[in-house]
């Protein structure tokens, strides 16, 4: 199938890029690498008059360390996140998992802001970067703002991002801290995967975020109570404090798993992820 008819916009600088978004607010989308835009339009399952491309705009896909932030421009691709030296060596976590993110056509063309605005339930960096406190820069006509990774997805494909808006970069704090980051993958789709955050400061608390199950990445805030109150323990208490957390989701039932399997899954890999961190703070020490 072929999409329907749309205009393409190749805007040389990011004022231009901000400008042609404002003046077709009703029907546009920006378009980076478009490993899963362009699926859905041929599919039918999204229709846009507009096609904003921002390849072409420089510096929206740097990859810097400024003090203690990561900052990595929105059309960075999952292959340029995954072999940077400046995030091997910070956030090594992160760079595992693009370097494993579905095949190598589209860890070479997708990128990571187009991974985080087209809010597929499946994708995992967006429960990666909400458990290590990350920042998303957005910009429009009315100026910047800011939104945390955690709150950006609110549901399948929805996210808080203005249709006039452009995401600019993801900003990650730079902390003494364990990370780590399970899943289970059926195919090139993940069924269920959790990231795990422990900070070495005492008074910080842990962040524990569950993706690919329901429609968007969910902390588990009875898991962070546990493992702040019992650092390094692994136990039934535990494994009760995750189950009571995924409770209440609404699991997501499909041909990739069922919702009883999946939430199986969900609360292994969420054991195996704050397991890692244990594993990692011994091996460390």
């Amino acid at each position: 199938m072929l999409p329907r008819p749309f205009t393409y916009h190749r805007p040389t600088s990011l004022d231009n890029a901000v400008a042609l978004m404002a003046r077709h607010v009703d029907d546009v989308s920006p378009y980076a690498g478009g490993t899963e835009l362009l699926l859905a339009m041929k599919m039918h399952f999204a229709d846009y008059e507009h096609l904003v491309d921002l390849k072409r705009i420089p510096d929206l896909c740097a990859i810097a360390r400024n003090g203690d932030t990561l900052s990595i421009g929105a059309l960075a691709t999952h292959a340029a996140i995954a072999t940077d030296a400046v995030i091997q060596e910070a956030l090594p976590a992160l760079a595992g998992l693009c370097g494993s993110i579905a095949n190598a056509r589209v860890r070479a063309a997708g990128t990571i802001g187009g991974n985080l605005c087209f809010a597929e339930p499946r994708a995992d960096p967006p429960v990666l970067l909400s458990a290590l406190d990350a920042e998303l820069c957005l910009i429009s006509v009315r100026g910047e703002r800011r939104v945390a990774a955690g709150r950006f997805i609110t549901g399948t494909l929805e996210t808080t991002r203005a249709p006039d808006e452009i995401l600019l970069r993801i900003e990650v704090p730079l902390k003494a801290r364990t990370v780590r980051y399970e899943r289970v993958v059926h195919g090139h789709r993940t069924v269920a995967g959790a990231a795990a955050v422990i900070e070495h400061d005492a008074s910080a608390a842990p962040r524990i975020w569950l993706g690919c199950v329901a429609t968007h990445p969910v902390a588990l805030p009875n898991a962070e109570t546990y493992v702040a109150a019992n650092p390094g323990v692994l136990d039934n208490a535990l494994t009760q404090a995750i189950a009571s957390d995924i409770a209440p989701l609404n699991i997501a039932d499909d041909e990739d798993a069922g919702a009883d399997y999946r939430r199986h899954l969900a609360e292994t890999v969420t054991i195996r992820a704050i397991a890692g961190t244990v594993q990692q703070e011994v091996r460390a020490s």
